[in-house]
């Protein structure tokens, strides 16, 4: 009896937790990133390089414990970027990105005069495999609109006075542009986000420099040892909890009950999965989780 073809996977997701800290948090695809970030910031604003700064967020905690971002680094001119990635539905996104970037801003008034406010600007950039539930956002011309910028605008006008503070969002989930209509730079690597962990080698339609970098970034067979073990743990950590999470839905677990959305809470914290995501996961409060 003829077996049946294994499928093996050639190269990492990103729209995973895993897939995510596996390419963009090691500091050897440190020009991967620099990609990315470049293809999403306003054309009159690019950076050469970039050096990895603390996830932690500076002097801010909850309930006594620091808030880390998943990918922190300052570019060669002095911006600030975070850049994270979001698998999973979280309430209040938005309010949640636009407290962390204006911390990270406000943070920048240490180093200097605060006096002169010669703050550097912050980009805060957040990959999503779903929607970012932004209010307003109404009418087909929102339906195929994949990123999004937001910032200080004069309102009647439109007119930025400064560089502050942005949020950018990429919903990869309203991309669905098949590859040969992926006329941009911008669409090439949505595209690429999107498919790369279904793929088996580059489409040729793909092949420019800086997708050539992140598809050879994103080669499983090309990890060391340490890189592959480390990605296939959290990937199994990861499936754990998007199974703890889908079986609490179908068992009506996250319908509301109190005594339900505790028992998620404590299979998770089992699991060594961080306080952070189970608070998002469950809405419970950090001191509940704590107790059980």
């Amino acid at each position: 009896m003829e077996q049946p073809a294994i499928i093996v996977q050639r190269y990492v997701d990103i729209l995973s937790d895993a897939g995510f800290k596996a390419v963009f948090g090691d500091h050897r695809n440190k020009d991967v990133l620099i990609d990315l970030i470049n293809v999403l910031l306003p054309e009159s604003r690019s950076v050469k390089d970039i050096s990895y700064a603390t996830t932690e967020i500076p002097g801010f905690s909850l309930s006594n414990k620091s808030v880390r971002l998943d990918l922190r680094c300052t570019g060669d001119e002095g911006s600030e970027f975070i850049v994270e990635m979001q698998c999973y539905r979280q309430e209040n996104l938005f309010r949640r990105c636009v407290l962390y970037s204006s911390l990270v801003y406000s943070s920048g008034s240490r180093k200097g005069d605060r006096q002169e406010y010669e703050l550097p600007p912050v980009y805060f950039i957040c990959l999503l495999s779903g929607d970012a539930e932004i209010s307003g956002r109404t009418g087909q011309e929102w339906e195929e609109h994949v990123v999004t910028e937001y910032t200080f605008r004069e309102k009647a006008m439109g007119d930025v006075p400064d560089e502050t503070i942005s949020c950018i969002f990429v919903e990869l989930n309203r991309f669905r542009k098949p590859l040969e209509d992926c006329g941009t730079l911008v669409d090439k690597w949505c595209y690429a986000l999107k498919h790369i962990g279904t793929l088996d080698r580059l489409p040729e339609d793909l092949r420019v420099e800086a997708l050539e970098r992140l598809f050879r970034a994103c080669e499983i067979s090309k990890f060391d040892k340490a890189q592959k073990l480390s990605y296939e743990k959290n990937m199994i950590t990861e499936r754990d909890y998007y199974n703890i999470i889908n079986t609490a839905k179908k068992d009506g677990i996250r319908a509301g009950l109190q005594e339900g959305k505790a028992e998620v809470a404590g299979a998770m914290k089992r699991m060594g999965i961080p306080v952070e995501t189970i608070m998002q996961a469950t809405g419970l409060p950090r001191e509940e989780i704590e107790r059980i």
